[in-house]
């Protein structure tokens, strides 16, 4: 358990910078609008800032993407399973968590249920 923890407080610890992409979706649906709504452009009739908006829905999935490959190659998913793992409750924690007395007892974790 100890070893699990320290583990844990390693990984946490560790820097990703490349989290500060997901930022770019922000900035370009937000930050450039000002300088989009005066664009006159209108590229197979739509306007320019729908066309505008729609490219940015491509490039936050683009950017999501390419955030989460990051992610699978620094072994997120690993540290998440293990995390997950070390966290999982048994139905008995589970059931004295809910309040009742038995995680199997008929009626136990039903409203208005016969819980003597």
């Amino acid at each position: 358990m100890a070893s699990t923890r320290r583990r844990r407080q390693r990984s946490s610890g560790r820097s990703r910078p490349y989290y500060w992409l997901l930022i770019l979706p922000f900035v370009w649906q937000v930050a450039f609008v000002p300088l989009v709504n005066d664009v006159s452009a209108a590229p197979l009739d739509i306007p320019f800032p729908m066309v505008w908006q729609m490219a940015g829905v491509l490039v936050a999935s683009a950017v999501i993407g390419v955030v989460y490959l990051l992610d699978e190659r620094a072994g997120v998913a690993a540290e998440e399973a293990a995390f997950i793992a070390a966290t999982a409750a048994t139905p008995e924690a589970a059931a004295e968590a809910m309040g009742t007395a038995e995680a199997g007892q008929p009626g136990a974790n039903k409203p208005g249920g016969d819980r003597s």
